[in-house]
């Protein structure tokens, strides 16, 4: 069997050493013809650093590493180009380290070239690079420029800093502004688009990738793709967890499809599917890896609910943010937490249908979602699940009751937010974890149910009803309204709404 190319980015050693390459060169040679200026955004861990490697070999005219793909005889090797790569993954920890790590690559990569720069500032070295490098070689350069966003997404917890960040960017990104005549061809990857970036302000407008149909399997694998290439390890997946091999493709499928970018073309997580081979086990592996710090701090602040549920929006909704007013379902966009489920024109305006791609996408951020509000432990969240849901099925009033209360019980005092959406947005997580299909804010004709949960042929009929504190003159906090009395008004609710008709036929249970 061939190697999988796990951590693997440089796409030399990938075809050097004979591991498994996706080929992906259709999409290169259609990009290529299509703009010199392109920008694509990606979640982490997602093929966009091999990208830009493949990207690279290609310009320098390797023929040899493309022996076999689609590009090999479409390409004119004769024509070779130098390359500028860089990686913003670098210390921006302050603008200053930001600056030296960026005048540190730029000398560096005028090292390889054989040249020496004398620049003052950082954006006047990046000219002075181009121009010597294009000069010397006697042709135009390409600049391949990875994570371009990073030094902003790692520090956006500080909107100081990010801001101090953005502003070296802005400066060291218009040094490409005015270098038409040397350069080739551009491409940048990153997580998320910027609006107030200058790559997107002043260099010309460059081609945004993210949504064109054209690319939407650009990185991650095709169905075709993954029993294409991945036929062997398939099968010994299946043979390990005693599946057949229709039965182990629908498991996958199951737990790393479902990421699309046009609604119609849908891709697997390349790092969890690869993982998942190499372990011969299904997990919750992107999350480990592909999810920016910030994003976990993020969620604490926001409601669940475009996690738990389906999104319709507009593209200007989620395609770009500024850091200042951080888009809650763009950030969830572009991290890969939600994804194109539907496209739809509407009045000539695209309508999209946002949800969470597969089962390790829902169920690792359900289970931190709880593990933010609850700080319960992996193994004390699935031994309560348990409990729970056979308290559920059983009708075990009391015993359920109980298990809610120690569920509330392990909310730490700090996080006891007096926000209704706080507690609907736990309760909602918790009963998605225990298994159920579930809808939020369910409508029929005489009213709108909090959440409606199904499995098979049983629903669940959920009413929240909250209540905030108030101090009394001993400077205790007590419930404004009781226990008893939020119950009462819940059961009259459901039943003077007759919530419950528009289910007629099956088993139904009122929560």
């Amino acid at each position: 069997m061939r190697r999988l190319s796990l951590g693997r980015q440089d796409f030399k050693t990938i075809r050097e050493n004979d591991y498994i390459y996706v080929d992906k060169t259709k999409q290169i040679h259609e990009m290529i013809n299509s703009s010199d200026i392109n920008f694509l955004s990606r979640p982490r861990r997602f093929g966009k650093s091999l990208l830009l490697n493949t990207l690279k070999e290609l310009f320098k005219g390797n023929k040899s590493l493309f022996k076999g793909l689609y590009i090999y005889d479409k390409w004119d090797w004769d024509m070779k180009y130098p390359v500028i790569h860089l990686d913003l993954s670098v210390n921006s920890s302050s603008p200053e380290k930001l600056e030296s790590a960026l005048t540190w690559s730029l000398n560096s990569i005028a090292k390889d070239f054989d040249i020496t720069l004398s620049a003052p500032d950082l954006q006047s070295k990046f000219k002075e690079l181009i121009i010597k490098i294009s000069k010397t070689q006697n042709q135009k350069v390409v600049i391949l420029i990875d994570e371009y966003d990073n030094p902003i997404i790692d520090n956006i917890k500080d909107l100081k800093l990010a801001e101090n960040n953005r502003e070296v960017l802005h400066d060291f990104y218009r040094a490409l502004k005015t270098m038409d005549g040397y350069i080739r061809f551009i491409f940048l990857t990153g997580v998320s688009k910027f609006v107030n970036v200058s790559i997107f302000s002043a260099l010309n407008n460059p081609t945004d990738m993210t949504l064109d149909k054209r690319f939407a399997t650009i990185c991650g694998y095709t169905q075709e793709e993954l029993e294409g290439y991945f036929s062997e390890y398939i099968s010994k997946l299946a043979e390990e967890l005693s599946f057949s091999y229709d039965e182990i493709l629908d498991k996958i499928k199951y737990w790393y499809d479902g990421y699309s970018w046009d609604g119609e073309s849908s891709v697997y997580n390349p790092q969890s599917t690869m993982v998942a081979f190499n372990h011969l086990k299904f997990n919750d592996y992107w999350f480990k890896t592909g999810t920016p710090g910030f994003l976990i701090d993020f969620m604490k602040l926001y409601d669940a609910k475009p996690i738990l549920e389906p999104v319709i929006t507009d593209e200007s909704s989620f395609d770009s943010f500024d850091i200042e007013n951080i888009s809650e379902i763009g950030l969830l966009f572009q991290t890969g937490y939600l994804t194109v489920k539907k496209l739809q024109l509407i009045d000539e305006e695209g309508e999209y249908t946002l949800a969470i791609p597969n089962n390790e996408v829902k169920n690792s951020t359900l289970k931190h979602l709880l593990n933010i509000y609850t700080k319960y432990l992996d193994y004390d969240l699935f031994r309560l699940i348990k409990e729970m849901k056979r308290q559920l099925f059983n009708l075990d009033g009391v015993p359920l009751e109980n298990s809610f209360k120690k569920l509330l019980a392990n909310i730490p005092y700090q996080l006891h937010i007096q926000e209704e959406h706080y507690y609907h947005s736990l309760l909602l997580t918790w009963l998605q974890l225990l298994g159920f299909n579930i809808i939020a804010e369910d409508n029929t004709n005489k009213g709108r149910i909090d959440a409606v949960l199904t499995e098979k042929n049983t629903v669940i009929i959920a009413e929240f009803k909250y209540s905030k504190l108030k101090e009394t003159k001993n400077s205790e906090w007590i419930p404004v309204k009781t226990p008893e009395q939020l119950l009462k008004e819940a059961k009259d609710q459901i039943h003077r709404k007759e919530y419950y008709q528009k289910y007629h036929g099956k088993k139904i249970i009122l929560l």
